[in-house]
């Protein structure tokens, strides 16, 4: 499930992939990133709150969100493996 959630992300245009895992009953309170988000949920669970919402991702899940949206995340009881889209590290031109 993997390299068919990387083969998603890169047929979107993303270049920088990575593969990330969270221990279950992480939190991440409400916080905003400076970059869209885009993942794949690819093993556990992951709930996500996006102001009124919430969305409770599984495997297989497909997650997509705007550069500045507050938002919370809750890893479930058996922790979560995604694969997400990062920007690109800037050259540094000096």
């Amino acid at each position: 499930m993997e390299e068919t959630a990387k083969k998603t992300l890169s047929e979107r245009g993303h270049k920088n992939i990575v593969t990330v895992t969270l221990p279950k009953g992480h939190v991440n309170d409400l916080h905003d990133h400076p970059f869209d988000a885009d993942t794949v949920i690819i093993a556990g669970s992951i709930k996500i709150v996006v102001s009124d919402k919430v969305y409770n991702l599984k495997p297989g899940d497909e997650f997509q969100l705007d550069a500045g949206i507050k938002h919370s995340e809750f890893v479930g009881n058996n922790g979560v493996t995604l694969v997400a889209a990062r920007p690109e590290a800037k050259e540094n031109k000096s």
